[in-house]
């Protein structure tokens, strides 16, 4: 049955935590491994373009099917917790390059909005380490930190920018 087939029941919640962390564990441990078409749905937009292909996919099918409006927006919201609830194996998959970065994923998955982000960076330019500061304040351990900043100076060598390093400053990156 595929995905959207689910989500149209009544126990829609159930079908699509069971089949976006059924497709997470498969992206960690079994990447080709066979599964139900909608588990594969679900893995296949994530190792295509993340969070966000998996959000245009469903809004694709959503509108396709014609559910409610108000079922739609349930079932983005409820797709939002689940990236929430998620975020280590997501990021982890972010950072072994089987989910593709890009920066409207990362911030989902961080739980920030672009203006957030914006006024982080702002910050960062400005010498100042607001963004850790948030991070840390919202209760990430630094080892969570240290890996997102490993991600994210993936990201930037692989987009072409090279940002100077401070070896004085240790939490620079």
């Amino acid at each position: 049955m595929a995905l959207i087939e689910y989500l149209e029941r009544d126990d829609w919640r159930e079908a699509l935590r069971r089949n976006f962390e059924g497709a997470i564990a498969l992206l960690q441990t079994d990447r080709f491994g066979r599964c139900s078409s909608a588990v594969d749905d679900m893995k296949s937009w994530l190792a295509l373009g993340g969070v966000s292909r998996v959000q245009l996919q469903l809004d694709r099918q959503m509108e396709g099917r014609r559910l409610a409006v108000e079922r739609q927006r349930e079932i983005r919201d409820f797709l939002e917790q689940l990236v929430l609830e998620n975020q280590s194996p997501l990021l982890q998959l972010i950072d072994d390059g089987i989910i593709p970065w890009n920066q409207a994923d990362f911030l989902v998955t961080m739980g920030i909005s672009e203006a957030q982000f914006d006024a982080m960076w702002e910050h960062i330019s400005a010498s100042g380490n607001f963004f850790e500061t948030w991070m840390l304040a919202n209760g990430y351990s630094q080892d969570r930190i240290n890996q997102i900043y490993q991600i994210i100076d993936r990201w930037l060598v692989k987009a072409g920018l090279n940002l100077d390093t401070h070896p004085e400053e240790p939490t620079w990156n």
